[in-house]
């Protein structure tokens, strides 16, 4: 019997039973027989879903109680950072009935049924803890089997891609006049923009990066392959691709805390009549003097070559959590409110990146920042290095000579309009 042949007369000895053959009855011909029906699953892989998410920083990708002590929103409400804080939190997840051991394993692998649970217990305990609006509507997308990444996540790696070096966007500093330090450093922009770009690719590798004019990836994935380890507590390692802005961002979120905690400890945020302010740089612990003075070791920085903070939207963040923080605890509400203005600097070109952030009464609502404004005008009234390089209006680059005239203006044309 040929291949087939054979395979026809497996089938029809099935249909009689566990003997295969009856003495009493005939094999049914084949086609007279019901077509047996197989059910087919169709890959998910690609598909969009409406999910409400909570305000845990990337919980996918790192342990439950880590997600919660790195939230802007759950540390700034708890005060996470104090010890009187972690003990409150830690007493919300015994309520909840999580035991501690398995919140800080990786969230992918803690049991199914608490994973099952956290939403409605949550929910549950929200108001006891005053975590309203621990929750919003987001959308996820399936990129393996049952594994999420929500637009959240995505969001976090790849700012952070952007703005923090990484091996893969780091060169040799060989630039000495000013002139190749501006080039030096755009080029590096150019090399985040493209690390960045290419870990929005389905694959979760890369596709078109280019460093130092070399091609480096391919993009020959099986789609949704990375993604899938990636989200299943997989090998987040490499210097490249949505792994490695997960873990940038979660640094990026640790020093966001570390450095907010800081400058409050150490009374470091000046205030003066229409804004607050503060300075942060590599090589000292930062101004806090009640005056207009500004640090005065830009030459003693030569060795620092980048600050975390010297970019728009790291600096921002900062500004963003040092206004939920005072907000939460009442000290710059009412007639205490002022906008802030943050200073960090960058030792290889011996400048400022100085950005401003208008005060909310309420955490969420947006206001037109003036700081745009502002910032031209002082800018216009003085003679100095100044650079406006960047997509949001109150986001300016000084000189570090003129940094300390520059507040003095600013606040002075405030005074005046």
């Amino acid at each position: 019997l040929n291949e087939g042949e054979e395979e026809e007369r497996r089938e029809n000895e099935n249909v009689l039973g566990e003997g295969g053959r009856s003495s009493a009855l005939s094999p049914t011909p084949r086609s007279r027989r019901e077509t047996p029906k197989t059910q087919v699953g169709l890959s998910e892989n690609g598909r969009i879903l409406c999910e409400n998410e909570f305000r845990f920083l990337l919980l996918r990708h790192t342990s439950l109680m880590e997600s919660m002590m790195l939230s802007p929103y759950l540390s700034a409400r708890m005060q996470l950072w104090r010890n009187q804080g972690m003990q409150r939190l830690k007493e919300m997840l015994a309520k909840m009935g999580y035991p501690l051991e398995q919140c800080v394993q990786p969230y992918a692998f803690m049991k199914p049924k608490l994973k099952r649970r956290l939403k409605e217990m949550v929910s549950n305990h929200a108001e006891e803890y005053k975590l309203e609006n621990v929750s919003y509507t987001g959308f996820v997308r399936v990129t393996g089997f049952k594994s999420l990444l929500s637009a959240s996540d995505m969001s976090y790696a790849i700012t952070a891609l952007l703005e923090c070096d990484t091996p893969a966007t780091l060169n040799n500093d060989t630039a000495t006049s000013d002139e190749d330090k501006a080039q030096q450093e755009d080029l590096e922009l150019l090399q985040s923009f493209n690390v960045a770009y290419d870990a929005l690719n389905s694959n979760g590798v890369a596709s078109t990066l280019t460093l130092n004019g070399v091609g480096v990836g391919s993009g020959e994935a099986v789609e949704g392959q990375g993604l899938s380890n990636l989200v299943n507590g997989g090998n987040m390692s490499g210097s490249t691709g949505l792994g490695a802005g997960i873990r940038l961002a979660m640094s990026l979120q640790r020093s966001i805390i570390a450095t907010a905690v800081n400058l409050v400890d150490r009374n470091a945020i000046t205030r003066l009549n229409h804004f607050r302010y503060a300075y942060l740089h590599c090589t000292s612990q930062g101004s806090s003097s009640s005056d207009f003075s500004a640090p005065t070791n830009m030459e003693s920085a030569e060795t620092q070559k980048h600050h975390i903070f010297a970019k728009p939207l790291a600096l921002t963040k900062l500004a963003h959590f040092l206004m939920d923080m005072h907000r939460e605890n009442g000290k710059w509400v009412g007639l205490k409110s002022r906008p802030l203005v943050l200073l960090a600097e960058k030792p290889r070109t011996g400048t400022y990146l100085v950005v401003g952030y208008e005060y909310a009464e309420k955490a969420g609502n947006v206001l037109r920042n003036r700081f745009g404004q502002h910032f031209e005008l002082a800018a216009k009234t003085m003679k100095g290095t100044f650079r406006f390089d960047s997509f949001d209006t109150n986001v300016i680059e000084v000189n570090g000579k003129d940094v300390q005239r520059f507040i003095e203006q600013l606040h002075y044309m405030m005074e005046t309009v």
